[in-house]
């Protein structure tokens, strides 16, 4: 870790005195409406619809390629989870419109069942945020947004695509817009036999298939200047067969459905703003242990109710935002007799532009709930920047999370005694910007107390405990190159993530963390043709918690290949074609479950 202070510290060093130019920046005038403007210190990767479109719809894929995070996949398709900055996988907050909605149950979100077609955007904000999302955010956060506004333009688009292993997926998007309203409308389906040969093997992916569907409306009503109505909503629902690793092994399978739903106000007077949020989630899952049973053996019904409450004042140079929330989760199933959870929560942010090159942010939030005690946690941001082509960012931050309801309630392995995960964080980065290039370097470190692990306790029955303590740390950096020859549109991003994350007791690594990971993506248009570049490349992982060198998994690279070609009258027809895994690579990303050779799809989009 020394090594990683000495580097940054002398970086910023540095920069600071080589640079002799002072830079006049402008006044800003504060805002808190966006999660970019609520990140001082902290970089924010922003993934927008355009280049979501060139990704297949399971969020997975895009994330895997575009950031740092790495994913643990049981197979093509099936469960899918992260692990962002060495931390597990409850330890990163996936959030819907200002909603965390990671699963009561498990704690975690599967993100082969987030489908990125009738997204705006994605952001994703590596680091500490439960002062402002709640529990789960320590490795970093991946945030759903749907932007809604008035006076734009009309749209009609559908998607339609069919690829390897009888994959076929039909998405529409409508948007709607007038004077004082818009809609947005979306639905999509994704069904596939999944029967891919493992590479270099005879066999095949038995008994993967899967399907989904996936529907959202929103809307936005903005009567006058003072006062704003949203809504916003989700369903969403899927069916997966489990694939199995030997013919011999039972058929089962796993069915999931979640509606959202999130209503909000906003009134506005001057430079004061009041803004209510009242949301309902439900989450259902049913497991199959044998495909011929009609009735599942295990299954679950949660239900959330969340209501949130922020006055904000303004005052240029300074912004203040009171806040409150209050949370009812309930749950219902095989494993869960009727029960639920009530947390309550206030915060206080302060975001203040101190000079014209420096501002700052600072956060408190505090907590109750029945069921464990929360620390109070905090969080403070800077961000300086001397000259306009450089900024230094610096944050700290205390974070937490909560048991989940299997922690708390199975049978026979609940543990009420449990305390909730906490963390203390530090991060420091290098922004560069000019005018088509910019570079950020990152350093950080987490110390993770009190890790909840299920370890055995009495022959093979496993119970929840709080053990180790953790130490993550390590180095991220990203650059995005973009430049024009005559008609030829090109661009370059790439990133490397180096990550320790190491159990203090025995100083070894995480299972599934690698310690390196990096990615690139050329892209390349010229007039009504574009085309899309994309390498993976991702270091060995242990699979064991001894880091027993014989059961590692391999390090892999991947290589995907896209090209879209704009036709008919105002380029209302889209034609695409992508390969994936160009180079029939054999890779897994966890032990005995081997991903997809190389594979085809190819689409048509219409515009209008």
């Amino acid at each position: 870790m020394r090594y990683v202070i000495t580097y940054v510290v002398f970086l910023c060093t540095f920069l600071s005195y080589s640079q002799e130019r002072e830079t006049s920046l402008d006044t800003i005038y504060l805002t808190a409406e966006k999660l970019e403007d609520k990140s001082v210190g902290q970089p924010i990767i922003k993934i927008n619809k355009e280049l979501l479109a060139n990704y297949r719809p399971q969020l997975t894929e895009v994330l895997q390629f575009e950031t740092p995070i790495h994913f643990k996949e049981n197979g093509f398709g099936m469960v899918s989870s992260a692990s962002f900055r060495g931390t597990t996988a409850q330890q990163t907050a996936v959030v819907w419109n200002g909603i965390n909605i990671n699963s009561t149950f498990l704690g975690q979100t599967d993100f082969s069942l987030i489908n990125t077609q009738n997204l705006s955007e994605v952001l994703v904000r590596p680091g500490g945020g439960s002062t402002q999302f709640g529990t789960g955010a320590i490795g970093g956060v991946v945030y759903l947004n749907n932007i809604l506004e008035t006076n734009q333009e009309n749209t009609h688009d559908i998607r339609t695509s069919y690829g390897s292993f009888n994959t076929k997926n039909l998405s529409t998007n409508h948007t709607i817009s007038g004077e004082k309203t818009s809609l947005q409308i979306g639905a999509s389906y994704l069904d596939s036999d999944n029967d891919y040969n493992y590479p270099n093997t005879d066999k095949y992916n038995e008994n993967g298939q899967f399907y989904n569907v996936n529907a959202s409306v929103n809307g936005i009503y903005k009567p006058n200047a003072k006062n704003t109505f949203k809504v916003y909503s989700n369903w969403f629902t899927s069916d997966r067969h489990l694939s199995i690793v030997e013919t011999s092994q039972t058929r089962n399978k796993y069915s999931d459905a979640h509606l959202r739903v999130l209503g909000e106000y906003q009134h506005q007077s001057g430079k004061k703003q009041s803004t209510l949020k009242l949301a309902l989630i439900n989450e259902k899952y049913r497991f199959y242990p044998k495909l011929d049973s009609r009735e599942g053996s295990n299954n679950g019904n949660g239900w959330t109710y969340i209501a949130k409450y922020n006055y904000q004042i303004n005052y240029k140079k300074l912004l203040l935002n009171i806040g409150g929330e209050y949370n009812l989760a309930t749950a219902t199933g095989t494993n869960y007799d009727n029960v639920k959870r009530n947390t309550g929560s206030a915060n206080l942010y302060l975001k203040h532009q101190l000079a014209k090159n420096f501002t700052y942010q600072a956060t408190l939030r505090g907590e109750l709930s029945e069921d464990y005690k929360s620390p109070l946690l905090f969080s403070v941001g800077t961000k300086w920047q001397p000259i306009s082509e450089y900024a230094l960012n610096a944050s700290i931050s205390k974070n937490y999370r909560i048991p989940t309801f299997n922690d708390l309630y199975w049978p026979g392995a609940e543990n009420p005694n449990l305390k909730a995960e906490s963390s203390l964080q530090y991060e420091l980065s290098n922004e560069f910007t000019f005018e088509n290039l910019k570079l950020v370097f990152t350093g950080y470190y987490n110390d993770i107390d009190d890790l909840i692990r299920w370890l055995p306790y009495s022959g093979d029955l496993w119970r929840p405990v709080n053990t180790n303590s953790v130490a993550s740390y390590g180095l991220e950096s990203t650059i995005n190159y973009g430049f024009k020859l005559n008609k030829h549109h090109f661009n370059i991003n790439a990133l490397y993530s180096y990550t320790v994350s190491k159990n203090k007791e025995t100083d070894f690594q995480l299972t599934y963390v690698p310690y390196h990971k990096a990615t690139l993506g050329l892209s390349y248009k010229i007039n009504r043709f574009s085309a899309r570049l994309n390498t993976l490349y991702t270091g060995e992982v242990y699979t064991y918690t001894d880091n027993n060198p014989d059961t590692v998994l391999d390090n892999f690279s991947l290589t995907n290949l896209s090209a879209y070609y704009a036709f008919g009258k105002k380029d209302h027809w889209i034609i695409g074609a992508g390969i994936n895994n160009l180079f029939n690579n054999d890779y897994k990303t966890m032990a005995y479950r081997p991903m997809p050779g190389i594979n085809y799809h190819i689409n048509l989009t219409l515009k209008l």
